[in-house]
């Protein structure tokens, strides 16, 4: 993907064009999280992947040490499914790697 971004933005290397999808991928996260109140949604980009946020929440954690036992909190996480060309892309890598 990297290359394509490097050729499309005419970048001279390819990292700074990996720098560029990082941090396109780093916003969409951030944004999703930051602004969105709802859980379970999903932000799907055509043969790219499908971005969707989903509510963790906090567990009983023990500190060995004090023996205390303590609620961990809330969390939203952010899980990224490839789509399309991508992940064709990635299952041909994985069959050439033996996965």
């Amino acid at each position: 993907m990297a290359i394509r971004v490097q050729q499309a933005l005419a970048l001279p290397t390819k990292k700074e064009a990996t720098y560029v999808v990082s941090m396109v991928v780093r916003c969409i996260e951030e944004t999703l999280l930051n602004n969105l109140g709802t859980d379970g949604f999903t932000l799907k980009l055509d043969s790219f992947g499908k971005f969707s946020v989903r509510h963790k929440a906090g567990i009983l954690r023990k500190i060995p040490f004090t023996g205390e036992t303590i609620l961990t909190k809330d969390r939203r996480k952010v899980r990224f499914v490839s789509l399309g060309e991508l992940r064709q892309q990635e299952r041909v890598l994985l069959a050439r790697n033996g996965f």
